[in-house]
């Protein structure tokens, strides 16, 4: 399209802008369909919430280990996964998380608990990390239920006693 002085060019111009923006686009959704698809290959289930609490991301893992469809999560409070009794605590720690973000190992020897929708509780592991991403800081929790470690470890407690028990018997 040639017009007065210069118009082909402007012409260029916005068209290799507007093809910069789509290439941008695409590998924009991309990574977004990677980073989903990573999350959803894990083995823990992975909740992300942002600096108020609200849920913004769960994988399948967490669908199932909760019990609450993903729509039922996504948008609503973080502590809906938590105990009643532990959600005022919660709400704290996560204000003071994001004061200064930082990874925090599995474990990090504190004893946690998680909530079904069925209102059951059951122990769990999580280790949290910051996410930056456009739309603000986020922390990213891998959630592991360890009930069965739990239950071992009471039946290795519960027969060190009988087998100390036994001794003292012998003795």
């Amino acid at each position: 399209v040639r017009g007065e002085g210069g118009r082909s060019q402007r012409v260029r111009e916005v068209g290799v802008l507007g093809g910069s923006a789509v290439r941008e686009a695409r590998r924009r959704r991309k990574a977004q369909r990677e980073f989903r698809n990573l999350l959803e290959a894990g083995r823990d289930a992975m909740v992300s919430s942002d600096s108020v609490g609200d849920i913004a991301l769960v994988n399948a893992q967490a669908v199932r280990m909760f019990g609450y469809q993903r729509e039922a999560m996504v948008g609503h409070k973080v502590e809906m996964l938590i105990p009643q009794r532990l959600r005022n605590a919660h709400a704290g720690h996560r204000d003071h998380y994001f004061t200064g973000p930082k990874v925090r190992e599995m474990g990090a020897g504190l004893e946690l608990s998680g909530r079904r929708k069925d209102g059951s509780e059951f122990p769990i592991e999580i280790s949290l990390s910051p996410l930056e991403t456009d739309d603000g800081m986020f922390a990213t929790a891998a959630v592991r239920d360890i009930t069965d470690r739990k239950l071992a470890e009471r039946t290795l407690t519960e027969y060190a006693r009988t087998l100390e028990a036994s001794n003292v018997q012998l003795e």
